[in-house]
Formats: structure tokens, C-alpha cells, sequence
């Protein structure tokens, strides 16, 4: 079947495609990795920030605390609102 020039060609073809095929899917996972790479990072970072923040909270008088969540409570609820008025 190799013989024929035109089954040659179309086979040539048919690799050549699977090879770019392979090619585009590990560039898609090398992309989707480095993504989880990073959210990883920013995630332990955010871990070690909350435990920083838990031991300054701990510290606060009890006013202080009801003052700082009542911000937190707020800014959420405004993120919430942003997000569906933009839906």
C-alpha cells in the first residue's frame, strides 16, 4: 500500500495531523498545569494570611471583632450583589 504515491501522501498526512494534534493537547495540559501551579501557590499564600490574621483578630477587643466582621459580612455581600447585577 506504501507503493502508491497517493496513499503515501494521505498517510504522511493522517501522522503529521495526529502529531499536531498530541502537540496542541500537551500545550493545552503544560497551560493547565501551570494554572494549577499557581493557584496552589496563591492558596497557601491565602492559608498563611488567614492564620496571620486569626492571631491579630485574637488580639482585638470583643467591639473590635464585631466591627471588623461587620466589614468583612458587608464586603461580601457587596461582591455578591456586583455579581448578579452582572449576570
Amino acid at each position: 500500500m506504501m507503493d502508491r504515491p497517493a496513499a503515501r501522501i494521505i498517510i504522511e498526512q493522517v501522522r503529521f495531523f495526529r502529531l499536531l494534534v498530541r502537540y496542541i493537547y500537551l500545550h493545552v495540559v503544560y497551560i493547565y498545569l501551570h494554572i494549577k501551579y499557581y493557584l496552589l501557590k496563591a492558596a497557601g499564600a491565602a492559608l498563611i494570611e488567614a492564620v496571620k490574621m486569626e492571631c491579630c483578630i485574637k488580639s482585638l477587643s470583643k467591639e473590635d471583632r464585631v466591627i471588623f466582621a461587620t466589614c468583612i459580612a458587608v464586603s461580601i455581600y457587596i461582591l455578591i450583589l456586583i455579581t448578579l447585577i452582572r449576570m
